[in-house]
């Protein structure tokens, strides 16, 4: 896996005005995401002390990745990637509109929050291959790099305010006004989306049927070496990684001691650490190659679940996960600037 450099500012691609656009209004959206997650994460901790309850909260919200992720990418590939991006911003809405009227009428248990998880999830697997697929549509080609960065520092801003914005809420107002502030953000990406003036020949000209495309993404798949890696190493990182995000609600609660807005502060400390190591990432990029970020991500990761463990000072806690944020962007631009790097555009939704 090899990285190239781009010719551009790390935050060229914002002079782009489509771009700029787009990404202003996903991350208000991811940060409104965010919020939703923290007031469920935590009334879960309420409706339940299991760690497997907490846990299927995370599991719930991610689950559909996995089993849609294939899917999810060939719709990337054969529909109109505006439209399927709308509709699914409606479906996340329709989503968290549910989660606002139970909580506000105390109607909302541990079923009926763990199936609205999963729905959400499903809306997230839809979205994700989609958002990515249409960077080359909106950059241009030397930018397209660090237009993923953006798109993960992004992710990583929303993540550093979202969280904390969302323990805030809860515990000032509770549940239903931070559903009711998601529900909000879903309609600023909608009104980003119907602006974007997408060319009408934005498609490929090649015409796929669902199982045809299906297939040919399998196909292309096993045959590209270089794609293998980079599944390899994303599949063996992620897995373990994600504990940390499946048990924080109960770690934050029952191991650190702390409320709603603690947890909040917790999960804003990743997303500031991941804004600061996509600010270092171009000189990162210049010491190290692929490898060596992935493998300095890894130990980083690894290090943080252990001090987590040991059952920190709350202080202690935030500073570790600062460090866990910068590891985690780090990963995650590396890993999807190689994915990127390697795949023909008529195939990139399913890669």
């Amino acid at each position: 896996m090899s990285t190239t450099k781009s010719s551009g500012s790390s935050f060229a691609p914002l002079a782009q005005p489509v771009f700029a656009v787009l990404w202003a209004a996903t991350v208000l959206g991811n940060t409104g995401s965010f919020m939703r997650d923290v007031a469920s994460s935590w009334l879960m901790t309420d409706l339940s002390a299991s760690p497997a309850a907490v846990a299927l909260v995370q599991a719930a919200g991610t689950l559909p990745i996995f089993l849609l992720a294939i899917p999810a990418g060939v719709l990337t590939d054969i529909l109109d990637r505006r439209k399927f991006l709308i509709a699914v911003q409606i479906l996340l809405a329709s989503v968290s509109v549910s989660l606002m009227i139970l909580a506000n009428t105390g109607m909302l248990s541990v079923s009926a929050l763990i199936g609205l998880t999963f729905l959400g999830g499903i809306g997230a697997a839809l979205m994700g291959p989609t958002w990515q697929a249409i960077v080359p549509e909106l950059v241009k080609r030397d930018d397209v790099k660090n237009a993923v960065a953006l798109n993960s520092l992004g992710i990583n801003i929303a993540r550093s305010i979202g969280p904390a914005a969302g323990g805030l809420l809860l515990a000032a107002f509770g549940a239903g006004v931070t559903y009711g502030a998601d529900v909000a953000s879903y309609f600023i990406v909608i009104a980003a989306l119907v602006w974007w003036p997408r060319a009408k020949n934005a498609n490929d000209a090649l015409a796929e049927g669902f199982f045809g495309a299906f297939r040919a993404g399998l196909r292309y798949t096993r045959a590209s070496k270089p794609l293998h890696v980079v599944l390899l190493r994303a599949a063996i990182f992620f897995a373990f990684a994600s504990a940390i995000w499946a048990l924080l609600p109960l770690v934050a609660r029952e191991l650190l001691g702390g409320d709603a807005g603690f947890y909040g502060i917790l999960l804003g400390a990743v997303g500031a650490g991941a804004i600061g190591g996509a600010l270092l990432m171009p000189k990162l990029r210049e010491r190290f190659n692929a490898d060596g970020l992935l493998l300095g991500a890894a130990v980083i990761t690894a290090l943080v679940m252990g001090a987590l463990s040991l059952a920190p000072p709350k202080w202690v806690a935030i500073i570790v996960l600062l460090f866990l944020g910068g590891a985690w962007i780090t990963a995650l631009t590396t890993l999807n600037g190689a994915a990127q790097a390697v795949l023909p555009n008529w195939v990139r939704g399913r890669g």
